[in-house]
């Protein structure tokens, strides 16, 4: 085939694969509030936040997330307000990538049909939706890198540079990791000298730092950079340990045992452990990488130039991001490295076969042993290989089908339309008002949108994010949630409370029983406050393990009672369909009444 050919084909497969996977992720998003996970909320509901005309650090808490929240924001400006707009951006944005990183394995090993089989393994792990910067920015900084090591020059540094701060800028570990690949790839820069491979990576570290500043000046200027670094570092240092990673058992599934595995079959018991198998082949793989290229000379692709070089740097950039990001649950983390793995196994898919056919690849003081290399390598690749065809081919179908792919032709795309329709349907809270299937978490942002006005704030402890952004809510205090173990600091919790006392909150919605005591212990300061200006109004139990306790302000009085849960209201909201009843003057001066009396008969606090 030509060169001109093959890049026509390359191009169309591309466009194949954008389609492929938008209809098959779009149509089958599966997250319990309008499309959405809890986890995609907690991202979200800090974009939207600027849609109430706050920034990150200086009006709310940055996770370390900015631009991600700034992207969140301009969709729902752009695509309009609600999930179908961030579920269209983030399910194309995933599928740019997947076919981004189809064209990288293609590149890496030199097979279309290699590119497309690592591509689908890229799709079939699903990236979640929010996840979509660690596969954009993997996908856009290792071509990059690949062109550098082709063609070192101060153009493609830069761009190195740019494409690092906006990783750094999207999720600040992102950033730390370019930067480890792209000082990897510098120095193995064998035939420069050592002083051009250093002066190379030092001008690089100075264009990101030159790059970033700006963005240093203003977290210094709101609150400090030492400041932010500390709260941000015990931030991820309490998340981590929230969610440690487990080692799971290769022949124990939690979830039950499958009737193929109860009658004694390898294939069932390995599917049934597909988390598991797959999670250990993710930690192995960049590490075999490294073996091969480690036993050959030219990366067993002597017709691409610095094969070697590119490969290294992108087995490196593997093991770091399974440190970095495989970790509980890891059903949801084992796609979040999919962009550099992908290539791999493109690579060894042609790699390995090719180590068979000849020494002239192989290491000249290893061709004595050449064998027994060949065998290790040969085991070792057919191992993977099986057990990749073996767990991909176990759900695949299943997945198709949810996504109305697997019947006539067009009816995907019919799908997409329903899809849409019951999105936009989830997204309207007045649509629930009847419906049976209501989960309670939407019930408590219904009463939350009724019984407050847009320009009111919510403070709230739990983490239960969705609730605020299907509210239509802005949070209070600066947190989407404030949990124990989490900004407890004296100058937190002051900074805190000084947002607080500016904004109107006349509802907060905190933890009961023993989650409450200690959110007490932790935050003195801000419990003082709730103490002084607020009382104890309800507390119910939500979906089973949410107990939350409504603490209301002892200046407002109600305007009526939300008849679903019986909560007092204070304001009328966004008129949600029965959201309520209107309370006369009178009855509503009895209801205060009855606060107060409830209030000064218990303690304030837990």
């Amino acid at each position: 085939m030509s060169p001109r050919a093959r890049t026509a084909l390359m191009w169309i497969l591309a466009v194949g694969i954008v389609v492929f996977s938008w209809l098959f992720r779009f149509n089958d998003p599966g997250g319990s509030f309008a499309g959405l996970t809890d986890d995609h909320f907690f991202y979200l509901v800090r974009g939207w936040q600027i849609l109430f005309g706050d920034l990150p650090v200086k009006d709310f808490v940055d996770h370390g997330a900015p631009l991600f929240y700034y992207v969140g924001a301009a969709v729902q400006a752009v695509l309009g307000r609600g999930t179908v707009s961030e579920l269209v951006f983030c399910t194309t944005v995933l599928s740019i990538g997947a076919a981004m990183t189809f064209w990288l394995a293609t590149k890496a090993s030199g097979s279309i049909w290699a590119g497309l089989a690592g591509c689908f393994l890229h799709i079939w792990l699903g990236p979640r939706f929010y996840n979509y910067p660690k596969i954009l920015v993997y996908a856009a900084a290792i071509p990059l890198l690949w062109w550098f090591a082709d063609r070192p020059s101060a153009r493609l540094r830069a761009w190195i540079a740019v494409v690092t701060v906006i990783g750094f800028l999207f999720r600040h570990d992102h950033g730390a990791f370019i930067g480890l690949a792209t000082t990897v790839l510098m120095l193995s820069q064998t035939r420069l000298r050592w002083r051009e491979r250093l002066r190379h990576v030092l001008i690089y570290g100075l264009l990101v730092a030159l790059l970033v500043a700006p963005y240093l000046a203003f977290i210094e200027y709101n609150g400090g950079l030492v400041s932010y670094f500390r709260q941000a570092s015990a931030w991820a240092e309490r998340d981590r340990d929230r969610a440690p990673v487990v080692w799971p058992g290769l022949f124990e599934n939690p979830d039950g045992v499958s009737d193929a595995a109860k009658a004694g079959s390898l294939v069932g018991v390995l599917r049934d452990n597909t988390t598991a198998w797959m999670y250990y082949l993710e930690i192995l793989l960049p590490f075999f990488a490294l073996f091969v290229l480690a036993v050959s000379r030219d990366g067993f692709r002597p017709e691409w130039p610095h094969a070697r070089a590119k490969l290294a740097m992108v087995a490196v950039l593997t093991a770091a991001l399974d440190v970095g990001f495989l970790r509980s649950p890891l059903e949801a983390r084992l796609a979040d490295p999919s962009v550099p793995l992908v290539i791999l196994v493109a690579w060894l898919a042609v790699a390995l076969p090719r180590m068979w056919r000849g020494d002239a690849s192989l290491q000249p003081v290893l061709r004595p042993g050449r064998w027994a290399v060949r065998g290790v390598a040969a085991a070792v690749g057919a191992a993977i290989a099986l057990l990749l065809m073996l767990v991909v081919s176990g759900d695949f179908y299943s997945r198709l089908e949810k996504a109305a792919m697997t019947e006539r032709f067009g009816q995907a795309f019919e799908r997409v339309g329903s899809v849409s329709e019951q999105l936009r349907l989830d997204w309207d809270l007045q649509s629930w008002a009847s419906r049976k299937d209501r989960p309670d978490l939407i019930t408590l942002a219904m009463y939350v949108n009724a019984c407050t006005v847009p320009t009111d704030r919510i403070l709230v402890q739990p983490y239960m994010p969705q609730v605020l952004a299907l509210a239509r809510r802005a949070f209070a205090g600066g947190h989407a949630d404030l949990r124990p173990g989490f900004f407890e600091t004296e100058d937190a919790q002051r900074l805190t409370l000084a947002r607080l006392q500016r904004q109107s909150v006349p509802v907060i919605l905190l933890e009961t029983d023993e989650s409450l005591r200690n959110f007490y212990k932790s935050f003195p300061i801000v419990t003082a406050y709730i103490d002084e200006r607020y009382e104890l109004a309800a507390t119910h139990l939500f979906d089973g393990r949410f107990g939350v306790s409504l603490y209301v302000r002892r200046d407002r009085s109600p305007t009526r009672v939300w008849q679903p849960l019986g909560w007092p209201c204070y304001g009328t909201g966004s008129d949600v369909a029965h959201s309520g009843v209107m309370i006369p003057p009178t009855v509503a001066t009895e209801a205060t009444k009855m606060l107060a009396a409830r209030s000064n008969g218990s303690q304030s606090a837990p």
